[in-house]
């Protein structure tokens, strides 16, 4: 189709053109008639298989007439629609203010990024009412007004452009709509409802808050399946300082499973609504990594006007890792399924999901044998002023020079009553005696450890791991930590990193002993008096506890000799983050024994334990994280235990 501007069609002029796709261009027109400025969207004829043409011409003034007939504040109105040289087009609103994807740019505040959606939830609440489903929501698609207020455009673009067998016009069997920003089921080529718009939404709320979107890769298969099987990284990974709330309405707009996100969009505007209409409690400080949980509710300044009830709350983080769990999946994603991602085609995608959903049917199997426990629940725990003493804790030396310290069998508080669900309830476990190693596993033993093994890490073997802010760097590993240049020749007492669960357990296995169940973990930093921090109850600063960024990179271990634990075991908040060895459940602690539980017999996550210097949050000793065994990063490390002979 020829350069239009100039010419007109009908009573529109055009005067210019606005923007072009691969499905169509849209021009700024002048209606001669109404004597206003429009906008027309023309629909490539080249879009369609010449032998669809007139069928879909039908189509196309079927599906135009019923768009013409939504009349919502923040929908922009279909006026008119016709055919040009055999090419169909819409005649809609003008918006002067251009589309949100222009105005995206940089990160905008989380309560600034509810107030633009909600209104674009409640227009596709009211769309998918009156049996409209958009299908391809995205920056691209939201216009603004001069004022800035939103508009929803392009309904129902996307079914024009599919056949009534299920085939797509282009030719290429895959659902209509935009790859990065498209729900699991439709990019699978299932049937979709009003929930695939919710997904759509989330995805735009992700990378406003962000500033980046969460599945991006080289081909447009790639990412659908990225969609289908990757799990989400944590908003808060990149957003230190998000409330658990806001993540928390993230993550359901984006499930994988439609039943398991908002029932429709009014559901979801709801949800956005709250967010704004009352106080947003911080995670109070804690918790944000690894699939990352954390603590988030209050302030600890307000925390220390509570001392009754010792709150402690819960923010929640995934754990980057080059791998998160498929849909059920993998974050930032596995580098070797990533790399066969990227050749896949349509049948490679089905065979790869097919594997995924085997894999998660055998997992409910499995876990549906687990027996259910009762757990006492503590409603109180004391708030403690002054740490108590005790006697000098037993040590000895590991097969591999570590020093290791006695933590006594006994009873113990576990977990907290605020924050994320995953660590409440309170509960008391009681614990036989072990022993834990008083540092994170430093680089010169790990290097003993390889140099006795030939042992090769999950990092290696990729290829990669993750830096900074997430960022997949390729060559990183544990001697190479920011990638291929640096080493760790004086670093030999930083704790190692880029190593998985798997590189874990292999090393404290080699050691004689075996990584710490997640009770021992949390009993070995908090000990028996209900503290929040290996330290006790004041408020973490840069003279207990290596956080915040505060001297850019890990430290050597023991160097914050005030901020160990009651039985003198260092860094176990901050630093960073511990593997410990218990399958990861959000539902553990309602039903877990009361006497030396070990975690779910199976699951997708591993656990970790403790924060990292790169976060303010997380630090808290009730925090849980979780990340696939696989996954590795700039701050995942880890110690060992071994149970009493």
């Amino acid at each position: 189709m020829s350069n239009l501007i100039g010419q007109s069609l009908g009573r529109y002029h055009i005067l210019e053109q606005l923007g072009e796709g691969g499905m169509a261009t849209v021009y700024k027109a002048y209606d001669t008639r109404l004597e206003r400025d429009v906008a027309i969207k023309i629909i490539r004829r080249n879009a369609f298989p010449p032998d669809q043409l007139e069928r879909i011409l039908k189509r196309f003034e079927r599906e135009a007439k019923a768009l013409a007939k939504l009349s919502h504040p923040n929908i922009v109105g279909v006026i008119d629609y016709g055919e040009h040289e055999g090419a169909p087009y819409l005649v809609l609103e003008y918006l002067p203010g251009g589309t949100l994807k222009k105005r995206m740019d940089q990160p905008m505040p989380w309560q600034e990024a509810v107030r633009l959606l909600i209104p674009i939830a409640d227009a596709l609440d009211y769309a998918h009412e009156q049996k409209v489903i958009h299908r391809d929501v995205k920056p691209a698609n939201i216009l603004l007004t001069k004022k800035g207020l939103p508009m929803l455009s392009d309904f129902g673009i996307a079914k024009i452009l599919e056949m009534e067998d299920g085939q797509t016009l282009t030719g290429t069997g895959m659902g209509v709509g935009t790859p990065e920003y498209m729900s699991p089921e439709q990019g699978l080529g299932k049937e979709v409802d009003g929930r695939a718009d919710i997904y759509s939404l989330g995805i735009i709320f992700f990378e406003l808050i962000t500033g980046r979107k969460p599945y991006t890769a080289d081909t447009p298969m790639a990412v659908i399946l990225k969609h289908t099987t990757d799990p989400l990284p944590r908003p808060s990974r990149f957003i230190p300082n998000l409330p658990e709330s806001v993540e928390r309405v993230l993550l359901k707009a984006l499930a994988k499973d439609p039943k398991d996100r908002y029932l429709d969009a009014g559901t979801f505007a709801t949800a956005l609504e709250k967010l704004t209409s009352g106080n947003q409690s911080r995670a109070t400080a804690s918790e944000q990594p690894v699939r990352a949980m954390d603590d988030s509710s209050e302030t600890m300044d307000t925390f220390a006007t509570n001392l009754q009830t010792v709150p402690e709350t819960n923010t929640r983080q995934k754990a980057p890792a080059r791998r998160m769990p498929a849909s059920v999946l993998v974050k930032p994603a596995l580098a070797n399924n990533r790399k066969i991602a990227f050749g896949l085609g349509a049948l490679g995608l089905i065979v790869v999901c097919l594997v995924v959903f085997l894999r998660i049917g055998s997992l409910l199997v499995s876990m549906g044998g687990l027996a259910v426990t009762e757990v006492s629940v503590v409603t109180e725990v004391p708030f403690i002023t002054e740490a108590p003493t005790v006697t000098e804790t037993p040590r000895m030396k590991g097969n591999d020079g570590m020093t290791l310290l006695y933590v006594p069998a006994g009873e113990f508080t576990m977990g907290s009553n605020t924050g994320l669900d995953d660590v409440k309830p309170v509960h008391k476990v009681k614990l036989d005696a072990f022993w834990i190693d008083q540092t994170e596993v430093t680089n010169q033993l790990f290097s003993s450890f390889v140099s006795a093994t030939g042992y090769q890490t999950d990092a290696e073997k990729a290829g990669s791991s993750y830096g900074l802010e997430w960022v997949e760097t390729n060559g990183a590993d544990w001697q190479h930590p920011t990638g291929p240049g640096s080493n760790v020749s004086s670093r030999d007492q930083h704790p190692v990193i880029h190593v998985s669960w798997n590189d874990a357990a292999t090393y404290c296995s080699w050691a004689g002993r075996r990584l710490p169940t997640e009770a021992e973990w949390e009993k070995a930093a908090r000990g028996t008096d209900g503290r929040m921090y290996p330290w006790g109850n004041e408020s973490p600063n840069n003279g207990l506890l290596n956080y915040n960024n505060n001297v850019g990179d890990t430290t050597e271990v023991g160097k914050y000799p005030d901020g160990k634990s009651i039985y003198g075991a260092y860094d176990m908040s901050g630093n960073v983050w511990e593997w410990v060895n218990d399958w990861y459940s959000e539902t553990y602690y309602q039903s877990s024994p009361s006497s030396n539980p070990s975690g779910p017999n199976s699951g997708e996550y591993r656990v970790l334990r403790g924060g990292s210097w790169y976060y303010t949050d997380n630090v808290r000793s009730a925090v849980r994280g979780e990340n696939l065994p696989t996954d590795t990063g700039f701050d995942l490390g880890f110690r060992c235990a071994r149970s009493q002979p």
